[in-house]
């Protein structure tokens, strides 16, 4: 199974529950490949050259969707080259400055953001993340320098050794440093509260105009021309494992919902978002490249 992030962050645990889970429904030994780097792209085009064959899968996520829309030069298209398995699951985002920062408050990053910008800078380790901040930076008036990191891990590293100044990620990535005071989180970019971190307000409660809700999703994917019988077979067991109770469970640690669908449900989610994303990238013109 490609993983096309680095170890330790919400994506290669959801990766390696998965694979392990496969290993004993297939009697076959499924090993995780972490693949990070160029925004996913080093890990699509490992999965994109790969055999045919059922026997290599990728975990691909929102933001390689999102690639697509921001990034021209992508190779791989999500929706054209390859083969979509079936969704697996979504984990909300969280906004976080170092526990020690002088900012309290989402209202404090603002006023910085508008007093003083150039003392600003975010890190971020993919397009979702990346989207989500930019879209805040857009409509709520937030400032901040570009800082890209390769994982979620490095990323809020970044911002735990005070190299950056804040970032968003996934709440499974900052939840335990916010519970011991080594982060703090200013919203959850949801338009409700979440039950990992059910004292920090959602987007609404801080007063962004225009409220949107930004989470991540993921789905697994085979390279183009995989056999039906494979993709079916892999679909019809993917959506036995997301039914399993110790799944479900370590979802929950992860701070993700287990999602289940058909090849042909998570195919019309991604032309969904990607619809969605392209017309919130026309309007405030966003380009990450």
């Amino acid at each position: 199974m490609v993983v096309p992030f680095g170890p330790g962050g919400a994506s290669d645990a959801i990766g390696r529950a998965l694979a392990q889970k496969f290993s004993e429904q297939w009697k076959v030994n499924t090993v995780v490949e972490n693949k990070p780097g160029g925004e996913f792209m080093v890990g699509a085009a490992a999965l994109a050259t790969a055999k045919p064959d059922g026997y290599t899968m990728g975990l691909l996520t929102l933001g390689y969707v999102q690639n697509q829309i921001v990034k021209p030069s992508q190779r791989y298209n999500p929706m054209t080259d390859f083969e979509t398995i079936g969704l697996v699951g979504s984990t909300p985002l969280a906004l976080v400055v170092n526990g020690k920062s002088d900012i309290s408050s989402f209202k404090d990053l603002q006023k910085r953001s508008a007093e003083d910008p150039a003392s600003l800078t975010f890190s971020s380790c993919c397009t979702a993340m990346l989207f989500s901040v930019e879209m805040l930076k857009r409509n709520a008036g937030l400032a901040g320098a570009y800082i890209p990191y390769k994982g979620s891990v490095p990323s809020v590293n970044a911002v735990l050794g005070g190299d950056t100044v804040y970032t968003i990620d996934t709440a499974y990535s900052v939840k335990e440093f916010v519970k011991v005071g080594k982060l703090r989180a200013l919203a959850v970019t949801m338009r409700d509260r979440i039950d990992a971190m059910p004292d920090v307000p959602n987007l609404t409660e801080v007063g962004v105009p225009g409220t949107f809700e930004m989470d991540t999703w993921y789905y697994l994917a085979f390279p183009k021309e995989t056999p039906s019988e494979s993709i079916e077979k892999a679909n019809e067991t993917l959506r036995k494992i997301l039914s399993m109770p110790d799944i479900k469970k370590k979802f929950e640690q992860f701070v993700a919902i287990p999602t289940s669908s058909t090849p042909a449900e998570a195919t019309k989610k991604m032309r969904y978002d990607f619809d969605r994303y392209s017309k919130l990238a026309r309007e405030n013109q966003l380009k990450f490249e």
